[in-house]
């Protein structure tokens, strides 16, 4: 019996929940961090198993349309990122900062981000779009790390 799993859009529905899983297994693996399709193409091919991109791309809709991924762009290149929508709080009502060199998303959602948000809404006029909006910087842990 063959050891790799292949996965496609045509295929039986208990192979798609098996790419599902796969799929699962490596977001619950990087709920703190931001990750492309790319990633997790990654993942499979080193854990033997083929999946069809396009089968990859269709459970990432399907998990971002289900509010478990918020699925931003780079401006740079428009390539999308996913991350792990939190399952206790509405990740689109809040602001999100992200380590570009580790990758980490930290969920800002404190009283002092409140106060970012009054001054934002009331002095300038600006309404955030929380689901685009993720600051991007070093995190500690990356800061004091050697190179």
């Amino acid at each position: 019996m063959n050891d790799k799993m292949v996965c496609s859009d045509n295929q039986k529905k208990e192979y798609r929940t098996r790419c599902k899983d796969i799929i699962m297994n490596y977001i619950e693996a990087h709920k703190n961090e931001r990750f492309s399709a790319a990633d997790i193409t990654d993942y499979i091919e080193k854990s033997g198993a083929k999946i069809n991109l396009t089968t990859i791309y269709r459970n990432l809709d399907k998990l971002t349309a289900d509010g478990k991924l918020i699925k931003t762009k780079n401006p740079s290149n428009d390539c999308a990122f996913y991350q792990f929508a939190e399952k206790d709080s509405r990740c689109d009502g809040h602001l999100h900062i992200q380590c570009k060199v580790c990758g980490r998303v930290v969920h800002l959602n404190d009283k002092y981000m409140a106060d970012v948000y009054g001054y934002l809404k009331k002095e300038q006029g600006f309404r955030l779009d929380f689901r685009e909006s993720v600051l991007v910087g070093v995190c500690n842990r990356c800061r004091i790390m050697p190179v």
